[in-house]
């Protein structure tokens, strides 16, 4: 009887004494803020998760975060910045943007999540050559005003499917042409971290909009160091894919032979988020049906699965540093070259073997057909719209464009409206036979040079004997030396990360290029390096104190007309025939000119 009155006491106790030394459950986790400058996509999906909160304690949602982007870039684009310029970078906010993000609003709800869409409410600026079906592309150019297609290009389609917010175009050099950030709407882009300074180019507006934070992913298109020059001095991480990766329908060409669109980002993990939505196989660009890397037999689909730094990334890798090629210095000196040293020390500690490389019999080459490509583009441009464009041609004076009017100004270059930075390369494109394709052997001279560099990076010949397999090269990207004829010659991919910060404030990066299919190799050493160092710095912006006065229909307004009571010349007041002399006479002494037949 004992044992059974006293076995409830005893119970109690025990289990009172077990309650007391239960741990209390963990007081809730409090969310993080969420900050607009420097977001991550993955700090963008936290924050849409209710893990990061906006100021007032509100959860973001797509909608405030397209308005947050528009009010920075209303804010900070125009206001004069260090070195007493503004950045001017965004060429055009879309208005349709805006009615997308409730639509993307709606599908987060409808899914409870981001669903199958990577890049759910992702703001992307364009640069302004790709094609969007709800709003204009003009490739920085005045003459090209009105250009409206109906379809996306077909990156840009990969990018929506993707669940991306295209939130507008990015200025650019016009038509591609130069690296300074000139363009006849823009009119000039200047570098966010010192305004006195390049923004890099072509892609001019995007690298200096995503470095200023004004869109979280952007796109650039490169012929000759466009994507890797302006994410080198802007601090980003940017692909340049393999020719063939992205496909070109939809986006205004400079050079087939050598351009590759590709996205830039503040982080590469970002950018190959980008990549992923943009790269796919399209018929009407057979160079995307091309693909060949016995490594990796069947055309990767996520190229995030290379953001493994252990497995991908630099331990245990052999690196050749380009010292020179074809005759030129490569390497550069002072202080950026500096910065690329210590980043090849840091690749040493890191488990690479890095080696001083020279391509000795390197030949540069470009298979430009410039009227004819251009012409082409138009041609699918009114198949695809039922004649949409305001242009029709480069020309209706070359006698080879009789589908082009001259009275109707079909002609890119009879509108008059082509800044002075621009004319001379347009007017010399005006002057080769549009009926004239890509020069078969310049194109075989693309593939054999090509196929010298990889042969040698297959057996580079040791000083001291034998010979090693380079796995990539590391290059200084640039306009001073002019080393993205390397990898535009061998239409090669390449990666661009930061290696830090010059004396004067500017970002430089490093060139991480790879064999022609084989991003794999050139993501995963340049995201074991970014990851090691995290050289990223945003440049400190200052807002206009009459933030929250402007609309961005003024902001629109005043791009499209901020050039044009300067552009009072005439062309009609010429005849034809002394309009035509006169352009021959503009451009001559141009090497690359054709003269007159005889």
């Amino acid at each position: 009887m004992f044992f059974r009155l006293l076995f409830p006491v005893c119970a109690a106790t025990l289990l009172c004494a077990c309650n007391s030394s239960t741990p209390s459950a963990p007081a809730p986790v409090e969310p993080a803020p969420f900050v607009l400058e420097e977001a991550t996509v993955a700090d963008i999906h936290e924050a849409f998760a209710g893990r990061r909160v906006l100021a007032d304690g509100s959860r973001l949602t797509c909608v405030a975060l397209h308005d947050l982007y528009v009010a920075r870039i209303l804010a900070i684009d125009d206001v004069p910045q260090a070195g007493g310029l503004p950045v001017q970078a965004v060429l055009r906010i879309n208005p349709a943007a805006r009615a997308e993000a409730v639509a993307l609003d709606a599908l987060y709800a409808q899914d409870h999540g981001i669903g199958n869409r990577p890049l759910h409410c992702v703001p992307m600026l364009l640069k302004d050559n790709y094609d969007t079906y709800d709003h204009p592309s003009s490739s920085g150019s005045y003459s090209m005003l009105g250009h409206q297609s109906s379809v996306d290009a077909h990156s840009v389609a990969g990018l929506r499917a993707a669940g991306a917010l295209i939130l507008g175009k990015a200025n650019q050099d016009e038509f591609a042409f130069t690296v300074g950030g000139t363009s006849g709407r823009g009119p000039l882009t200047r570098n966010p971290y010192d305004t006195r300074q390049d923004p890099g180019g072509s892609s001019s507006g995007t690298g200096a909009s995503i470095a200023s934070n004004f869109a979280a992913i952007g796109t650039g298109t490169d012929t000759c160091m466009s994507i890797r020059f302006p994410s080198s001095v802007n601090g980003l991480a940017g692909i340049r894919p393999s020719v063939g990766l992205v496909s070109q329908h939809g986006v205004f060409p400079l050079t087939h032979s050598r351009d590759a669109p590709g996205p830039m980002a503040r982080t590469l993990h970002d950018a190959v988020l980008a990549l992923n939505a943009m790269a796919s196989p399209d018929l009407r660009d057979p160079k995307t049906l091309e693909y060949e890397n016995a490594a990796f037999p069947q055309r990767p689909a996520d190229y995030t699965r290379f953001l493994d730094r252990a497995h991908y990334g630099l331990k245990g890798r052999k690196i050749g540093f380009v010292r020179s090629f074809g005759g030129l210095d490569a390497a550069g000196s002072g202080e950026h070259l500096a910065l690329i040293e210590a980043a090849i020390a840091q690749m040493r500690t890191m488990g690479a073997e890095v080696y001083d490389v020279e391509f000795p019999d390197f030949v540069s080459v470009a298979a430009s057909a410039m009227h004819y490509e251009w012409n082409e583009y138009f041609r699918q441009f009114e198949a695809e719209n039922g004649y949409a464009a305001p242009r029709r041609c480069l020309t209706a004076l070359n006698p080879g464009d009789n589908h082009c009017s001259l009275l109707a100004v079909d002609g890119i270059l009879e509108t008059g409206l082509i800044s002075p930075v621009a004319l001379v390369a347009v007017a010399s494109s005006a002057l080769e036979d549009s009926r004239q394709g890509p020069d078969p052997a310049k194109l075989e001279q693309h593939r054999l040079t090509r196929e010298y560099v990889q042969q040698r990076m297959d057996h580079y010949p040791l000083p001291g004997g034998g010979e090693v397999r380079l796995d990539a090269l590391l290059i200084r990207p640039g306009s001073s030396p002019r080393t993205c004829d390397f990898g535009s010659t061998t239409q090669n991919p390449s990666v661009v990360v930061p290696v830090g910060i010059t004396a004067d404030g500017v970002p430089k990066g490093i060139e991480v290029l790879a064999r022609k299919w084989d991003e794999p190799t050139a993501i995963g050493i340049a995201y074991d390096y970014e990851q090691a160092t995290h050289h990223r710095r945003p440049p400190a912006l200052r807002s206009d104190p009459l933030q929250g006065t402007r609309l961005s229909a003024e902001f629109n307004r005043l791009r499209e007309g901020l050039l044009l009571p300067l552009l009072d010349q005439d062309p009609w007041a010429l005849p034809l025939a002394q309009y035509q002399q006169v352009i021959r006479e503009y451009v001559s002494g141009f090497a690359e000119v054709p003269g007159e037949e005889p």
